[in-house]
């Protein structure tokens, strides 16, 4: 199975289509992950980039996921218009995935809107969604002695990006979503050795966050 992702950074940081590879290969689905993706990109912005085009018209993927902008989230409308015009460029056959992403930590009341959302675009498409938001809130709230956030209150930790491969992962294999049981996975994908080649978001000494190569995140 070959898969394409589309978003932006919470998609790439911590690798979530790389988790998502490995949790799909060790249920016997061998799957590999390509991803698209550019800090503080909507789904909007991939729309100007040629090689959304390529990909989606030629890639001959078997599923694509999408994953709009979050922190702040746009609103219904933007992801509403930009998820169309890019499920009309999806070849017949290519199934759609929805990424549904988290609101910010000090904003658990934003939630509502993001999941409202993504509900109204994944009927009008008919992509699955995959509710990674709606079950970020369940679990941390079941596990408040869990850390799902980067240090910066938006993006994902490495529990929290194995969290949301570890939903996508049961959505596109049509695995029951229980939440321990996704739980259960992101616990596992977590303790995942990324290549220590490949840069991550990693803290800096002042409290802030860059990219650095993975060994140091």
């Amino acid at each position: 199975m070959t898969v394409l992702f589309i978003g932006n950074s919470h998609t790439f940081v911590h690798y979530v289509p790389a988790r998502f590879q490995r949790f799909c290969s060790e249920r016997g689905t061998p799957t590999t992950a390509v991803m698209l993706t550019h800090p503080n990109a909507g789904l909007d912005w991939h729309l100007n980039q040629s090689q959304t085009y390529f990909n989606l018209m030629c890639g001959g993927f078997d599923a694509v996921v999408l994953q709009h902008s979050a922190h702040p989230f746009p609103g219904r409308e933007s992801l509403i218009k930009a998820g169309e015009r890019l499920a009309a460029l999806t070849p017949e056959g290519t199934r759609l995935f929805l990424y549904m992403p988290w609101s910010e930590r000090d904003n658990p009341a934003g939630q509502a809107l993001i999941t409202q959302a993504h509900r109204e675009l994944s009927l009008r498409i008919g992509a699955a969604l995959c509710p990674v938001g709606q079950l970020w809130w369940q679990l941390r709230s079941a596990h408040p002695d869990s850390e799902l956030y980067f240090s910066d209150g938006e993006h994902a930790s490495v529990l929290g990006a194995s969290l949301a491969a570890a939903v996508i992962g049961r959505t596109l294999l049509g695995l029951p979503l229980a939440p321990e049981a996704c739980w259960s996975d992101a616990q596992a994908l977590s303790q995942y050795d990324l290549d220590p080649r490949m840069i991550d978001l990693a803290p800096s000494q002042d409290g802030s966050f860059a990219l650095r190569p993975s060994a140091g995140a």
